[in-house]
């Protein structure tokens, strides 16, 4: 599958939703955080009821700070994309996605698939569901959770 930052979006709706990929593996946050509404929401549907871990972030501060901490130290941090797909006019798009990167904190190797739903409003991401697979994310975490912080076991 294609790296995020080759892929050629076809409509607006998709180039919004492929700079949250590439600015993500380029780790340019502020950019990225220029991305969402001021109170937008992240679900995180299946993350482990665990300290540290939130099945929701809301507004673009909180988005950007946990993005920034789970994801600064990342090392070769890569999305490559299986499919997007456009609903409701664009409003709504839905992205099959893999990202790949070593966790220096546990020296193991993060492979997750995601689906994550996009919902769009005036150019920016209002809103977003997260699917993934929690066995991969403690796998690869083992016992060095991200929330506010580091969080150990």
């Amino acid at each position: 599958m294609p790296r995020a930052d080759v892929v050629i979006a076809r409509t607006p709706a998709e180039a919004c939703v492929l700079r949250f990929y590439t600015l993500l593996m380029k780790k340019q946050f502020d950019e990225w955080g220029s991305l969402f509404a001021e109170d937008a929401v992240q679900e995180n549907v299946f993350m482990p009821a665990l300290p540290g871990l939130e099945a929701q972030f809301k507004g673009r501060d909180r988005i950007v700070f946990h993005y920034r901490t789970v994801l600064s130290n990342r090392i070769d941090h890569v999305f490559t994309i299986d499919g997007i797909h456009e609903c409701n006019g664009g409003s709504i798009v839905i992205v099959e996605a893999r990202g790949v990167s070593t966790v220096p904190e546990t020296g193991r190797l993060y492979d997750q698939q995601y689906v994550m739903v996009f919902t769009l409003a005036n150019g920016r991401i209002a809103g977003l569901r997260e699917y993934m697979n929690p066995l991969v994310f403690q796998k690869a975490f083992d016992g060095f959770l991200v929330g506010d912080g580091a969080v150990e076991n």
